[in-house]
């Protein structure tokens, strides 16, 4: 068995224990009387700023963070801290913290004694309502005055403190209530979710940052929270098809040409949008992807993206760019005839996951040279996308003649035999 193999076996036997087996350790309670030393605030006073943020430990024993952004001269965060020696956080580990908001999105921070770092993550919370969120170490980004540095990676040993921090540009009154944070080691949530409303065109890709949710309907491109809820929508060129998320930019694969034209009348493209409004950034031409580009995917600075095929090709086609889209290779995989060519990819587990339309539906599975290392009879052709924990979200959809396209997502886990292993039979 060789170690592709053993780690897919691996990631299944994984999928089958209960989250609530996982170990775990409290890092930070707050029901002793000592429980405040360890904490501080640190406010946009150290740099002119009006922000007043403060703490307490209240009568729940609970950290209670509080108080009032402003964002006169040039201010506009308070965050609350503690640097308490080693977290002893090892790579797969995932910190959880139950909390209790006023509906603003909030950080927590991760620090180092030596390096002039931050990493980061954001979490919006409910108001007035107590949530338990995951943090998985291997989400955060590294900050620093505000700007991210994406090739900057965490390193857990070098961890000595963990803070939370509101810097969302709303002046006004703010408080946080924090139960407790806690570390261990979770499969993370599988869930089922239905896009809220309908479109003009089919679904074509999903891609997330595990805060939202972003669909591709061809000639719309939607934004939605966990839930399916829509935050913000745009009309786009015919034809934006699968799309992938990196650095807070949504990166999708557009053709402005023919499909799958032996001839290669295609016009392929990638364009890209602010994750965040929406908004285009920038377009970058994509020609050598001959038959037309459908799917992208993003893995260690560099950019694959695949298309269209004539019929009866008896093999795929992945174009490699540079992150500024700069062409550096074609590579050719030995997959058999997938009628239509690839239509979305991943980047996850180790490995490269295509969804391909035809009939029957095929999803193929590479090693990081595009070498095969499975192939199966599963639709991933409406989205596939990678998260965290090992698991992937796969797209679906239907459309119906007078009520127009719907679009949906769920979680799966890689399966040694059958590919993926989804929600609907899967034991949590």
């Amino acid at each position: 068995m060789n170690r592709t193999t053993i780690f897919a076996a691996m990631l299944f036997v994984i999928a089958a224990v209960s989250v609530a087996e996982a170990e775990e350790r409290v890092l930070f309670g707050f029901d002793q009387p000592e429980s405040a030393k360890a904490w501080q605030t640190v406010n946009d006073g150290v740099m002119g700023g009006r922000s007043d943020g403060r703490f307490k430990i209240n009568e729940d024993n609970n950290m209670e963070f509080f108080g009032t952004l402003s964002l006169k001269n040039n201010g506009g965060f308070a965050s609350v801290r503690a640097r308490d020696g080693n977290l002893a956080l090892k790579q797969d580990d995932v910190i959880v913290t139950r909390v209790k908001g006023d509906g603003r999105e909030y950080n927590i921070n991760l620090y180092t004694e030596k390096n002039r770092f931050s990493y980061r993550q954001s979490f919006k919370t409910k108001k007035d309502e107590w949530i338990e969120v995951e943090f998985p170490l291997d989400t955060f980004s590294a900050t620093w005055r505000g700007q991210r540095f994406p090739n900057e990676k965490l390193d857990p040993s070098t961890l000595t403190g963990l803070g939370f921090l509101l810097g969302d540009k709303t002046p006004g009154p703010f408080k946080l209530e924090v139960e407790w944070i806690k570390v261990g080691k979770s499969l993370g949530e599988m869930f089922k979710v239905l896009c809220e409303g309908t479109y003009k065109h089919h679904l074509q890709g999903v891609c997330t940052d595990e805060i939202s949710i972003f669909w591709s309907f061809t000639t719309t491109l939607v934004k939605t929270d966990m839930e399916g809820k829509v935050l913000n929508t745009i009309s786009v060129a015919n034809h934006h098809g699968d799309l992938c998320f990196h650095d807070g930019k949504l990166y999708v694969a557009v053709n402005l040409g023919k499909f799958n034209d032996p001839e290669g009348n295609a016009d392929s493209w990638v364009y890209v949008y602010d994750a965040e409004t929406l908004t285009e950034l920038a377009r970058h031409e994509t020609q050598e992807v001959f038959h037309g580009a459908g799917g992208i995917g993003y893995r260690d600075g560099h950019f694959v993206v695949v298309g269209g095929l004539p019929d009866g090709v008896e093999e795929n086609y992945v174009y490699e760019y540079d992150s500024e889209f700069k062409f550096l290779k074609k590579y050719i995989i030995n997959s058999g005839h997938t009628r239509l060519g690839i239509q979305t990819a991943t980047f996850a587990n180790d490995r490269w996951w295509f969804g391909c339309y035809g009939d029957p539906k095929i999803l193929l599975v590479t090693d990081t040279d595009f070498r095969m290392q499975g192939r199966y009879e599963i639709d991933c052709s409406l989205g596939i996308e990678g998260m965290t924990h090992g698991r992937l979200l796969v797209g679906s959809g239907r459309c119906e003649k007078d009520n127009g396209c719907a679009g949906g997502v769920q979680t799966a886990f890689p399966n040694e035999k059958a590919g993926l292993q989804f929600q609907s039979n899967t034991s949590k």
